[in-house]
């Protein structure tokens, strides 16, 4: 990120689009959100709530995903969001003590944490100017390259039918995969206007249709779902404001910051552009309000996705009217759930073929920021390879932390989270003098210059 860039930003993300054009493209990447919709669903089906509930759920991130989504790209006065094009989706990072807290605590204390915890990265966000040194590109390159190689494998289990799935690794399951995820390779490859800016979701609905021909949909969840439905505050209780709960969240979400920092530097890479500062941290600031009022609604806390930004290096539409429509999109199917289940039953071989796209596209852009690091004289090559190295070692054994206290293991089994926290301390230890510099330093310029050296 850099300190200026507001013309660049400005000519690359206001073009006005045409609303034919806007509906599909904002429904592209409503579909690309599929499987950020499901975490409330595994989060109540963990707790052991009713299908009722988990429907409420569903509903309910709708609604607060829109509500983000507007937050962030349109922005609240000159300090809350960031007005760059950021979908934002359910945190899958916090899906882990979501779980343990709903068990332990009950709805109430959950969402009062997601609440507290929001209140305290809202805090947060005045101090974030010091706090972004830590992530300099040789961090957040290796950040964003472990974070798309530990998503793959959600997306190949996706496109083998879903973990779990009676017809996992079913002929039926690769075959529709391959052929949506070969779709939209073809469609970016040879098509141009149109068709290569939809190639995720002409892919989708071609795969969705061979599912149906194939007997794979179940259109029982439309069918039982309610045809209007209002998502009101507090619908599981007032919430309880546990400090343990509050502080176990905290932590996490404080992890989820670390990986929205990431990724302005993803839309960067993909969009030529050089994020400032103030517009990231009004960025972050958004993504606090947008937690709370997600608490508030029911919901759980959000994240840029960066697989929205792959949609966009994929369809090279970088408008944020896109997301502005998306966002408008699932508040109107927030009050139809009828209509919302119907995203719902997309086979997950569908969605894993098309993820499959995307998310590589994630491990391209991580792979582009590290190579405009330094390599020469400096430690930066330890320093990249050690991190990604105990990501992959963390999120593919993770086992290995099994007899650690329970806060320690869900951390540190995550690989993003293993891999940001090395990549952090090594950078502090062996670039110090850099470090140390832009650290103590008003501006980050100095440290922009030579974060590489």
């Amino acid at each position: 990120m850099k300190t200026n860039n507001t013309n660049n930003v400005t000519a690359v993300f206001d073009e006005k689009l045409a609303l034919p054009k806007l509906l599909p493209l904002g429904l592209q990447h409503l579909l690309t959100m599929v499987g950020s919709f499901m975490v409330p669903v595994i989060v109540g089906s963990a707790i052991g709530l009713d299908s009722k509930s988990l429907a409420y759920l569903v509903s309910a991130i709708f609604l607060t995903s829109g509500l983000a989504i507007l937050i962030q790209v349109i922005g609240i006065g000159k300090g809350v969001g960031s007005k760059l094009p950021l979908v934002m989706g359910s945190s899958f990072i916090t899906l882990g003590p979501m779980i343990v807290i709903g068990k332990q605590y009950g709805l109430p204390a959950l969402f009062g944490s997601v609440i507290g915890s929001g209140i305290f990265i809202l805090i947060l966000s005045f101090f974030l100017n010091k706090i972004l040194v830590f992530f300099p590109k040789v961090v957040t390159g290796s950040f964003i390259t472990i974070m798309g190689i530990t998503l793959a494998p959600v997306a190949f289990k996706d496109f083998a039918g879903g973990e779990g799935s009676p017809n996992y690794g079913s002929s039926t399951n690769l075959l529709i995969g391959t052929i949506v995820l070969a779709l939209v390779i073809l469609l970016h490859k040879f098509c141009k206007g149109f068709l290569k800016t939809m190639s995720i979701l002409i892919g989708v609905m071609v795969g969705t249709i061979l599912s149906f021909v194939t007997g794979m949909i179940n259109f029982s969840p439309v069918f039982e779902a309610k045809w209007l439905q209002v998502v009101s505050p507090f619908h599981f209780g007032m919430p309880e404001f546990n400090v343990s709960a509050i502080m176990t969240m905290s932590i996490f979400c404080l992890i989820n910051l670390i990986q929205c920092v990431g990724a302005y530097s993803v839309l960067d890479e993909v969009c030529g552009t050089a994020t400032s500062d103030k517009t990231a941290i009004n960025g972050l600031r958004g993504q606090a309000v947008g937690q709370i009022i997600s608490g508030i609604f029911n919901s759980v806390p959000h994240a840029y996705l960066n697989e929205n930004i792959g949609v966009m290096s994929l369809s090279g539409v970088k408008s944020r009217f896109v997301p502005i429509t998306t966002g408008c999109i699932l508040i109107v199917l927030s009050f139809l759930p009828k209509f919302s289940a119907m995203i719902t039953i997309i086979p997950a071989c569908v969605r894993g073929g098309a993820m499959l796209a995307i998310f590589g596209m994630v491990i391209s852009a991580g792979i582009s920021i590290l190579s405009r690091v330094n390599y020469s004289g400096n430690h930066n090559t330890l320093i990249v390879g050690t991190s990604i190295a105990v990501g992959v070692g963390s999120n593919f054994q993770p086992e290995v932390f099994k007899q650690m206290p329970w806060i320690v293991k869900i951390l540190f089994e995550n690989g993003m989270f293993s891999a940001c926290l090395v990549a952090v301390l090594l950078n502090i230890c062996l670039n110090f003098h850099t470090f140390s510099g832009a650290f103590f330093s008003q501006s980050r310029k100095n440290q922009l210059e030579t974060e590489a050296s």
